[in-house]
């Protein structure tokens, strides 16, 4: 069985938790600033695309400042009616920070703190003696309305906060997704921070999806204190990822398993052009994120596994180049993505971050990037293909006349061009 190009699949799963491959460093230092920099308690959302890292950033920070704050996470998604968060936020606070307390506020809110008194007095007023009947009428005064108003849930939140001895982080996940009840929670959340005059700050961190805070942005400003955007698309950086994720053997090639391959080794080159291309994704296409990413490898893996069982001796460089080009429009306007234009017209155009990939791979340049030093600070400047690449057949799979990876074609200059194999396009 072949296994592609991927060494760690785990490192492709979707969690939060996963090694910190992506360098979130730099953006977890200046999150971490404005944290601190928050004089009171307060709601803060980080807004950014959807799976572009908001938690996996929040992962990394909540481990880094453990010793400075008691930090958890609320799930809104547990509650699917919307109708328990402010029971649902209380009782997942008491678990992390006063557990023991559990069972007694979980009485409180649901009005059965008194139970195990009823119960004694209905087991004694059944007993035969003159006068105990009597005491069944105790138990009207031992019965206690349950806890559903949002004030007097939150007035058994605020005496359990009063207890703890850090500064409290709570990131909220998902209630972005919960519709008016979650703006509801949001609202009176901010005002129980207000009024309550806490002991302790108590820092609300709210991951928001931009398409959720731009449909209900009126609402948000009434109930959030403070915005923070992310975008670690121009910050991101994915050798490390590259390194751990992909296997060895194709940039040395050194291979362990004779089924996989006739590759000649890209060598270093290759691998800091594979680098580039994958961060120029982030720069440069619209909602592009590591949770898109990830599917993209894990996609191509399997199209690269199927060319290599066909015979058909792919360049894995370019079959990502392909399957990346499916999940972007040419045009914002239109439902056309790039790989359809390309199929189409049987060509890959040289304006496009596609076709610079191939060119860099045919010219063999290290990076579709390179430093533009005519502004200061120097700039990233792309390489712009000066060609474009027909999608040609392969007849008889002959390797040799039509290879694996971008070539120039044709003796003169009326027939000369540049073309890529049209095997990619048929997985």
């Amino acid at each position: 069985m072949i296994d592609g190009f991927i060494k760690n699949f785990e490192l492709l799963e979707e969690r939060s938790d996963v090694k910190d491959l992506l360098d979130f460093g730099n953006l977890c230092n200046k999150f971490s600033k404005k944290i601190d920099s928050i004089p009171n308690s307060a709601i803060i959302a980080l807004v950014g695309p959807f799976g572009s890292g908001k938690s996996t950033m929040l992962d990394k920070l909540m481990a880094a400042r453990s010793d400075k704050e008691t930090w958890f996470e609320f799930d809104a998604w547990k509650y699917p009616d919307r109708q328990n968060l402010w029971e649902g936020l209380v009782l997942d606070i008491l678990k992390a920070i006063s557990p023991s307390e559990l069972v007694r506020a979980e009485k409180e809110m649901n009005g059965t703190q008194n139970d195990d008194k009823k119960t004694l007095v209905n087991v004694i007023s059944k007993i035969p003696i003159p006068g105990f009947s009597a005491l069944e009428g105790i138990n009207h005064f031992l019965e206690t309305t349950p806890a559903r108003r949002v004030n007097e849930i939150q007035e058994i939140l605020k005496k359990h906060l009063s207890k703890i001895d850090k500064n409290l982080v709570i990131i909220v996940e998902d209630i972005d997704r919960s519709g008016d009840a979650g703006i509801f929670f949001l609202e009176t959340l901010k005002q129980f921070l207000r009024i309550s005059k806490l002991s302790k700050k108590v820092i609300i961190i709210v991951p928001m999806a931009n398409d959720n805070y731009q449909k209900n942005i009126d609402s948000y400003v009434k109930s959030i204190d403070y915005f923070d955007f992310f975008e670690s698309g121009k910050e991101i950086k994915l050798e490390q990822f590259v390194n751990e994720v992909f296997d060895d053997n194709l940039f040395t090639g050194q291979q362990n398993n004779s089924e996989i391959c006739t590759q000649v080794p890209i060598g270093i080159d290759g691998k800091t052009q594979l680098v580039s291309f994958l961060e120029g994704l982030f720069r440069e296409m619209p909602n592009m994120n590591m949770r898109l990413l990830k599917l993209i490898i894990r996609k191509a893996n399997l199209n690269y596994k199927n060319q290599l069982e066909d015979g058909l001796d792919p360049d894995f460089r370019m079959t990502i180049c392909i399957e990346a080009s499916k999940y972007f429009k040419f045009d914002e306007t239109k439902d056309a993505n790039f790989y359809e234009k390309f199929k189409t017209k049987r060509v890959v155009t040289g304006s496009s971050l596609f076709a610079s990939f191939l060119f860099v791979i045919l010219i063999k340049q290290s990076s579709i990037y390179t430093l533009d030093y005519s502004n200061s600070p120097a700039e990233l400047k792309r390489t712009s293909s000066t060609v474009d690449f027909k999608i040609i057949d392969r007849v008889d799979n002959d390797k040799k006349s039509y290879p694996s990876i971008p070539w120039k074609f044709g003796m003169f200059k009326d027939d000369m061009g540049y073309g890529i194999t049209s095997f990619y396009f048929q997985y």
